[in-house]
């Protein structure tokens, strides 16, 4: 199965995408990445986002595989209990799984959002 993660960060960005590009390499097979897009805050004053796209196989399922990318958020200091729209030490997100080429899942975050639909275009 071949997912397509969603990487953003805003508070230590460099280090917190390098800490998930290393964690990410230890789960998925077959790692590609877009390259990084730094995009302004939406929805709050902020620094600026560093955002990218990693792709990669596993035969972890959607469930498996998302629990396994909050730790790696939570062991980047993510704060579950900050608002929706707020600064973030690291946030990843599964945005496609596809099977075969057929997609299983899509987000709605990759219509919504351009720091999504950018660099998931590199991949795709």
């Amino acid at each position: 199965m071949k997912f397509y993660l969603s990487l953003g960060s805003n508070i230590n960005a460099e280090a917190n995408i390098i800490l998930a590009i290393e964690k990410l390499q230890k789960i998925l097979d077959n790692s590609e990445y877009s390259s990084v897009h730094q995009t302004k805050a939406e929805g709050f004053e902020g620094d600026d986002f560093l955002n990218l796209v990693v792709s990669g196989d596993t035969e972890l399922s959607f469930d498996e595989l998302n629990k396994k990318l909050k730790d790696i958020e939570d062991e980047a200091g993510r704060n579950r209990d900050a608002p929706k729209f707020s600064a973030r030490t690291l946030d990843i997100d599964i945005v496609l799984q596809v099977d075969d080429e057929e997609i299983i899942f899509e987000s709605d975050e990759v219509a919504k959002y351009s720091f999504v639909s950018e660099p998931l275009k590199e991949l795709l």
